[in-house]
């Protein structure tokens, strides 16, 4: 974000956008404006930019322009007004030119205006009264700014709107200052951060505002930074590990990076982030590195349509990750449509994914059916277990995953469809390929980017999960016996959160609010699955112990009955002479 230069090359340029829209100087716009239920997709796509914009730059606006007649405004990336704060009315004149929510000032729209040609410009502008295109804006002064995303990418604008002062260098700062406030924020709620480290040449300077800022995940790779970071650090990527920057010593209190000669401040961000990803059924924070790092790479694709394979055993939480996905994804006010194609009879999936034209065979419905694929359009397509797909049917898929378009069972007509595709499975898929049981090109096509979810039971954070599931079923306040937390921790869960979820709702259920949740409210079913593997040692060598004293009984009852006959009695047991003389021997019996 930079300050535009008293030059006015960007306002002749703006102008000229402005004729070349076929906008009139004398005449006001048409203006372009959202529905009520359009503006409210537009509210909820953008609902962590209009939080952060009121936390962390509404509070500095009210300080230094709560006397003036004056509005604060926040646009999205398209110019639509998402949102405004300051004077409580507008005036007869700003009310005309219709400054409201779900309005669209961009350029083509509104001619040159701060929002519009801020966001085409991509620098902070100040348009003041007759540098408006349009002739009826002019009794107005606007000062707005972009706002960029950590990764560059243009978010939309903030302004600050007067009528009756005439905007100076002063607003320009301000307006710098607050979205300042807003990148950074930004910058610390990226999914995974978990260090904020301000550094900064003079150490008058690290809380000055414009200090560079560094975020990093718990494990100390470089999440993202700001401009001035990037200019006091040599070639900062993300990923890198913060000691190759800033030494070892970056989180140990130290205040001075000797190699860098710069001045730090190290800070934990609260653990509380909407990026840490608490999942719905059980809640489950990815805390853990390998998963966090799955979720990362997934942010990264699923917003430029690239597919996303997912593995992991089954019960890992595939489906609440997709989940997730899509409510964070730019696609998130479009559907999320699942298929798991294990569930689905071979003879179905076609029709069920493909949809079909009305009469395509006996029993299909007199209207047709669209399809899933169709009625995910715009957002995301879930195909879960994709290595039970039959293999005609993952032809037709490939050619929807190349041509974007799908034909309907029994027709002729192709729809287009934009759709993010996400492929989940627990089989080797390339173990398939490698057997024929799996299309090779499909799963190119798939194999975007793949990522794996790990197993319970190689979870750092499982001993959390534990207790987590434990304070969501418990009846009323209760302890966690440790010998079973040991027990707990020491399982294989081969049926991962699933098996882990079930197993403490009904241990819960069943110690009915007594003060401890121990080994004794388990149900002999859930015992056994817990049993480790000196408890089973144990059990077994009891169990042969009684089998033992059981099979010498036998032989002892059935050399008796035979008076001594070694031939009858062996033959009576089923077993050799030699062997009876051995047991007969250890027994201290003589034939």
């Amino acid at each position: 974000m930079t300050i535009a230069p008293q030059t006015q090359a960007w306002l002749s340029d703006s102008w000229s956008r402005s004729q070349g829209a076929g906008l009139s100087e004398a005449k006001l716009p048409q203006e372009l404006r959202l529905n009520a239920e359009a503006l409210a997709e537009r509210h909820h796509a953008n609902k962590q930019l209009i939080n952060l914009t009121k936390q962390h730059a509404l509070p500095l606006f009210n300080q230094m322009m709560a006397h003036s007649q004056s509005r604060l405004i926040l646009s999205d990336r398209d110019g639509y007004v998402l949102c405004h704060w300051g004077v409580s009315r507008y005036s007869d004149k700003l009310a005309n030119v219709a400054l409201d929510v779900g309005v669209n000032w961009r350029e083509e729209h509104k001619g040159t205006n701060a929002i519009g040609t801020a966001l085409t410009a991509r620098q902070t502008v100040a348009v003041i009264g007759e540098q408006h295109f349009i002739r009826h804006h002019r009794f107005m002064s606007c000062t707005a700014s972009p706002i960029f995303s950590p990764e560059g990418e243009l978010l939309g604008a903030i302004d600050i709107t007067s009528e009756q002062q005439r905007h100076t260098q002063q607003t320009l700062v301000l307006i710098a200052s607050l979205v300042q406030q807003i990148e950074t924020a930004l910058l610390c709620h990226l999914p995974g951060s978990h260090y904020r480290i301000d550094l900064a040449e003079q150490p008058s300077l690290i809380t000055s505002g414009w200090q560079g800022i560094v975020v990093a995940n718990v494990d100390g790779k470089l999440l993202g930074c700001n401009a001035m970071a990037k200019r006091l650090l040599h070639r900062p990527r993300i990923g890198d590990d913060i000691d190759r920057h800033l030494g070892a010593s970056w989180n140990s209190g130290e205040q001075v990076c000797q190699d860098q000669r710069l001045h730090l401040k190290t800070q934990q961000l609260v653990e509380t982030r909407p990026s840490q990803l608490v999942s719905q059924q059980i809640g489950v924070r990815f805390r853990d590195p390998k998963l966090e790092r799955a979720w990362q790479q997934a942010n990264k694709v699923v917003g430029r349509n690239i597919p996303l394979l997912i593995c992991g055993e089954t019960g890992v939480g595939k489906e609440q990750f997709v989940k997730k996905l899509h409510g964070q994804s730019t696609r998130a006010q479009r559907p999320l449509v699942a298929v798991n194609c294990a569930a689905l009879p071979a003879e179905l999936v076609e029709s069920e994914l493909f949809g079909y034209q009305a009469g395509a065979f006996t029993g299909a419905s007199r209207q047709g059916f669209e399809g899933k694929i169709r009625q995910a359009d715009g957002g995301f397509l879930f195909l879960d277990e994709i290595g039970e797909m039959p293999l005609a049917t993952q032809s037709r898929l490939l050619r929807v995953l190349q041509e974007r378009e799908v034909v309907p069972v029994g027709g002729n007509r192709s729809y287009k469809v934009d759709i993010q595709v996400v492929a989940a499975t627990h089989a080797d898929l390339r173990q398939l390929v490698s057997e024929g049981a799996f299309r090779e090109d499909l799963y190119y096509r798939l194999n975007g980017l793949q990522v794996s979810l790990p197993p319970l039971r190689q979870r750092a954070d499982i001993e959390r999960i534990i207790h987590k599931l434990h304070r969501r079923y418990r009846q009323a306040p209760q302890q966690l016996c440790p010998q079973l937390l040991r027990r707990l921790l020491a399982h294989d869960w081969p049926g991962n959160l699933r098996e882990l979820d079930n197993l403490m709702q009904v241990a819960c259920l069943m110690a009915d609010g007594d003060p401890e949740l121990n080994w004794q409210h388990l149900p002999d079913t859930l015992q056994a699955q817990l049993q480790g593997p000196e408890q089973a040692g144990e059990q077994m060598a009891a169990c042969e112990s009684e089998l033992s004293l059981m099979v010498n009984a036998n032989i002892v009852s059935s050399f008796h009955r035979f008076e001594g006959n070694v031939s009858r009695c062996a033959k009576h047991l089923g077993i050799s002479r030699n062997t009876l003389y051995r047991k007969l021997k250890a027994l201290g019996l003589k034939p």
